[in-house]
């Protein structure tokens, strides 16, 4: 039987992403938030950037540890579209070290907004 160990859950509106991805600094920020893989899986989509994003506000809240490095949470995807995640990092010494076994995440979004949340189990 798993023990809930954390809970994290994130809402991001979408047009907000729109804008910040389209901005002058959008480049920067979309490098600096996000692997290569994430990228690519968006293929310049606002509401999967920003569902991904929520993703990694949820697993940083469910750490209880606020954010830390945007890459050390990265979000995959099954080639059913199933969403997993995979720590790297300072977050990834800290689920080691906390017996982290497994993390659970559900995404959502629309054209107004985008949601995550993230569960922690040993």
């Amino acid at each position: 039987m798993s023990e809930i160990l954390g809970l994290g859950i994130d809402i991001v509106e979408v047009p907000k992403m729109a804008g910040i991805i389209s901005g002058r600094a959008g480049k920067s920020f979309i490098k600096k938030t996000f692997t290569e893989g994430e990228i690519a899986y968006a293929k310049g989509s606002a509401g999967k950037l920003a569902a991904t994003f929520a993703a990694k506000e949820a697993a940083y809240k469910a750490f209880g540890t606020g954010w830390l490095e945007g890459k050390d949470v990265e979000v995959l995807h099954s080639s059913e579209g199933v969403p997993s995640i995979m720590l790297h990092g300072e977050i990834q010494k800290i689920a080691k070290k906390r017996r982290i076994g497994r993390l659970f995440v559900s995404l959502s979004y629309t054209d107004c907004c985008a949601a995550a949340v993230v569960a922690l189990t040993r």
